[in-house]
């Protein structure tokens, strides 16, 4: 699952942190990967012949996936130049290895695709959707490019309401990215004109491990680190706060259902709403 490159563009936080909480938020779900992405092919029913579209595909891994496994053309929309590059860079290798799929993959904002309206057979919607500047309009985005009852499928983080409304706060600037509650999610389909809405609730089944519930405990340097870069802002006081909230963090996200991940799958309705 692609991640944001805001997580690398807080020069207050500490890079070891950053990448701590990045994996105890999205690396139980890269481990489900597989099956994950099994499924979402499943959701979308499509076939050889037919063309999905990812919007947030990253360096294009699940593209890949869902080209191979399905048949169907597959394009990759993503706002970062890098992970773009990244992507191509494994569309030639899968050429060289001789082993073409259909692929293709563009940059672009999320909330405003290059695309016609109703030119894709169905569409996913991946995590880093929810950092665009407009998740609702990316949502509509993603509905308008899709044939009118294609399958449209979010793959998205919710709040749970165990999480302190500190932490909402951390996490969102940590990650770049902004989960909503599972109903927002919904109501952002709904208003897009996406019907028939099914959710899978993946938040138990991904987070199953044997470290599940125990946070990861920061190593001196990773202190140094995080008490250095404070105390150059604002002074001790404001060092020794900057640990106790990343410390904090990482224990509220060590708990088993403190952000959930859901898996939204609808079907874009042929007629506009209040037609």
């Amino acid at each position: 699952m692609p991640i944001p490159p805001a997580m690398n563009a807080l020069p207050h936080v500490s890079p070891a942190v950053l990448r701590l909480v990045q994996e105890l938020v999205f690396g139980r779900w890269r481990a489900a990967g597989e099956e994950l992405y099994r499924e979402v092919g499943e959701l979308l029913e499509v076939r050889a012949g037919q063309e999905v579209l990812v919007s947030g595909c990253g360096d294009g891994t699940s593209c890949e996936w869902l080209a191979e496994r399905t048949g169907a053309a597959v394009t990759g929309v993503d706002p970062e130049a890098e992970r773009i590059e990244a992507a191509d860079e494994r569309f030639r290798e899968l050429l060289d290895a001789g082993t073409p799929l259909p692929l293709s993959f563009q940059q672009a904002p999320l909330d405003d695709l290059p695309h016609e309206t109703a030119v894709f057979d169905a569409a996913v919607g991946e995590p880093v959707l929810a950092a665009a500047a407009d998740p609702a309009r990316a949502v509509a985005e993603l509905a308008r490019v899709v044939k009118p009852m294609g399958a449209v499928v979010l793959l998205q983080l919710t709040w749970s309401s165990d999480i302190s409304p500190a932490a909402r706060a951390l996490l969102v600037e940590r990650l770049g990215m902004r989960p909503q509650m599972l109903m927002e999610w919904k109501q952002m389909l709904r208003d897009a004109g996406v019907v028939d809405l099914q959710v899978q609730d993946w938040t138990d089944e991904a987070a199953e491990g044997p470290n599940d519930g125990e946070a990861p405990q920061l190593t001196w340097q990773q202190k140094v680190q995080i008490v250095g870069r404070a105390f150059r802002r604002r002074g001790w006081r404001e060092a020794l706060d900057a640990l106790g909230r990343e410390e904090s963090l990482l224990r509220e996200l060590s708990r088993e259902r403190a952000v959930g991940f859901q898996v939204i799958r609808g079907v874009k309705w042929p007629h506009a709403r209040g037609a």
